[in-house]
């Protein structure tokens, strides 16, 4: 390239033996703006060549070749002045989809980073509909949280007993309840000391109140 471009420092080079035409990105969003594709004279008129030195062959033909050299080392060669030509054109035809931001200095494309109605950067001045929908998302988040903490979320469910969650007779693992969902074995059954009539802890072999087996 001949010299940086002003508006991105993301550039990629699509051209070929056919042609010439560059993708710019935006350094914010990502997005690129091709340039429009250029033919290249050279190589259609080698096409010409070529095709007339089939159906002649001889010095057609040797000359097609000659172009055809040409064209691969001085039309799209790295320094070539002509693929350079075409550079600045490209530029030139892109450059509207950019806009330099008045408030950091940097450049954003129109499309989809610019706030028009300032003449800024949407992180300089993001547009006022965006904020109030984004505020918007907070607020009802955090309204829900609080709304939902002032409902009573336990209504209906037993506190005071511990839950199983491993079934002692398939070992399978269960969310609680009162039955197990694998095999429908009772999951709370109570069993009390025979002596003092204490409640037992689930799989305790003696009473902690008294001390009797159980």
């Amino acid at each position: 390239m001949v010299a940086p471009v002003a508006f991105t420092g993301n550039v990629l080079d699509l051209c070929n033996e056919n042609g010439f035409q560059w993708e710019f990105t935006c350094d914010r969003c990502d997005n690129g703006f091709r340039s429009p594709f250029e033919q290249n004279v050279a190589s259609r008129g080698r096409g010409i060549l070529r095709m007339a030195g089939e159906w002649f062959g001889g010095k057609v033909e040797t000359f097609s070749s000659g172009v055809e050299e040409f064209n691969d080392y001085g039309y799209i060669g790295e320094e070539s002045a002509t693929k350079d030509r075409h550079f600045a054109r490209a530029v030139d035809v892109v450059r509207p989809n950019f806009r330099q931001c008045r408030g950091c200095g940097d450049w954003a494309c129109a499309q989809f980073c610019w706030n028009t109605d300032v003449g800024q950067c949407l992180e300089c001045s993001p547009l006022a509909a965006e904020e109030l929908a984004r505020a918007q998302a907070e607020a009802r988040g955090h309204q829900l949280r609080e709304r939902a903490s002032q409902q009573d979320q336990l209504d209906g469910m037993d506190t005071a007993t511990r839950p199983k969650l491993r079934c002692d007779t398939c070992g399978g693992s269960t969310p609680g309840g009162k039955f197990c969902q694998h095999c429908g074995t009772a999951l709370l059954t109570e069993i009390h000391c025979g002596q003092c009539g204490t409640p037992a802890s689930p799989g305790a072999s003696f009473c902690a109140k008294c001390g009797t087996q159980l």
